[in-house]
């Protein structure tokens, strides 16, 4: 069925579209804040080794905890699982607070426990919101949007932080009311999320319904995981998104380490807003009817590889470079446009792969369940690549070694990429399921409904059912 047949007339406040603005502002001002700060260089203030190792403990906790966060959600409904998500973000900025002026570590600790648990509820929530409730030709905006009002959120605290510090053409803190501010705008997270309409009243323009199964237990759950997990594709993605975070605590440090308050505070800038058009511009591509699912994945391929292989290799250069000179950057010296150029382009590339690899991901499956958990599984994977990341960071690694893991990294992970772009990606997954006969253990769903995807997805085309859970 094309997406073009059986346009169905849906409200406003029921529309995928705005579930998908209301996580994107819970992107906005949870993770956006959050790096924010990081985009400060080291948390605005604290040491690099106390920021990188809080920074390690909070994706120590998402690695650990999203596999089993993804069984919780489908538990708990995602829209409960988001609020959970929302709450954890304020006592770590508190702690990078405490930290900076009265040199408290233990409350920045406690509080990357606090944001890694909680993060995963809000990451696993919101892909599978993103991935699970959107129509299948509309998740390439549905990301995109997340991504660009996350980077908005961060280049609002570069705003902030710029405005506030203007004056600061040296190395070191930021003032309180930059914390305050930011702190402040982290708490409306959770009000945002308490708006989401649950499943049941979500409608999609294409008239299918919102399914969402529970296993009649939480092993059950896993069997759905394990199931999904051993799927060649899974596999050959596994370099690139560890990848597709692990290059956070190198281009925070290069920030850090180079540049003045001022100038990291527009470079933090920078950074996000070309990470939000970049973000918007790769979604509309992904979503665009010009082309076959397939040619767009090819596309999006191209563009990947040329912007991110590109940024690496000059990457690597002038951090060669800096090493020998070891500079301390303001934004009137002549040096600035390139090192600002390096890191800018990162900043573009970054969103370019994380839009573009969760599109591709959400492009094998349109069951909510399973969306869950493929967010669990990147996640988890995602913040093993943070973690390690960061843990280089804190073990006063060269730069210029740590430059060169994600250079490798990246290039590495291309092979696996194209393996999965050009021989596995279909024109549409309505009618299928990627964990088969695992996804109903049970058979029966809460309703007493024993349907299959397929009859769900193919020979719904009427009107919005509700869905099997109510949400």
């Amino acid at each position: 069925m094309s997406h073009h047949e059986n346009k169905t007339l849906v409200r406003w406040n029921r529309s995928t579209l705005y579930c998908g603005l209301l996580v994107a502002a819970t992107a906005f001002t949870c993770p956006g804040i959050f790096g924010a700060l990081n985009g400060l260089g080291a948390g605005g203030g604290a040491s690099p080794e106390i920021a990188n190792a809080a920074n390690a403990i909070v994706f120590g906790c998402l690695a650990v905890g999203s596999l089993f966060v993804g069984g919780i959600a489908n538990r708990i409904t995602p829209k409960y699982a988001l609020l959970i998500g929302t709450l954890g973000y304020t006592p770590y900025a508190a702690g990078l607070y405490c930290n900076d002026r009265f040199g408290t570590n233990w409350l920045l600790l406690f509080g990357s426990v606090v944001l890694g648990i909680s993060a995963c509820f809000l990451w696993v929530a919101s892909g599978a919101i993103l991935l699970g409730y959107t129509e299948e030709h509309k998740k390439g905006r549905a990301m995109s949007i997340k991504f660009a009002f996350q980077n908005l959120g961060a280049s609002i605290g570069g705003i902030i932080a710029l405005a506030l510090n203007a004056d600061k053409n040296f190395r070191g803190g930021v003032t309180n009311a930059t914390y305050i501010t930011l702190m402040t705008i982290m708490c409306l997270g959770f009000p945002f999320a308490l708006l989401l309409p649950t499943a049941n009243n979500v409608q999609r323009t294409d008239g299918r319904s919102v399914v969402l199964k529970k296993q009649p237990s939480f092993a059950g759950e896993f069997k759905v995981l394990k199931s999904i997990f051993s799927k060649s594709w899974v596999w050959a993605l596994i370099p690139l998104i560890i990848y597709a975070q692990w290059f956070l605590s190198f281009q925070w440090q290069f920030n850090f380490a180079y540049f003045t308050v001022r100038a990291r505070a527009l470079n933090s800038f920078l950074f996000y807003v070309l990470g939000l058009i970049s973000a918007l511009g790769m979604g509309r591509l992904l979503d665009s009817t010009r082309w076959k699912r397939q040619t767009r994945a090819k596309i999006g391929f191209c563009i990947v590889v040329l912007f991110t292989g590109a940024s690496w290799i000059l990457g690597q250069s002038v951090q060669v470079h800096y090493d020998k000179i070891k500079p301390t950057i303001d934004w009137n010296d002549s040096s600035y446009g390139l090192g600002s150029f390096t890191f800018c382009l990162w900043g573009f590339s970054d969103p370019l792969v994380t839009t573009y690899l969760y599109w591709l991901v959400g492009s094998f499956s349109n069951d909510l369940n399973e969306t869950s958990f493929l967010a669990a599984i990147m996640n988890s994977l995602g913040s093993v690549g943070s973690t390690f990341g960061f843990v280089v960071s804190a073990m006063n690694f060269s730069y210029n070694g740590a430059c060169a893991i994600n250079l490798v990294l990246f290039f590495v992970s291309i092979p696996g990429l194209a393996w999965v772009v050009f021989t596995q990606v279909k024109d549409t997954t309505h009618g299928t399921n990627i964990s088969g006969a695992a996804l109903f253990s049970g058979s029966e769903s809460e309703d007493g409904h024993a349907q299959s995807i397929e009859k769900d997805f193919v020979e719904t085309k009427q009107g919005v059912q509700s869905s099997s859970v109510p949400l």
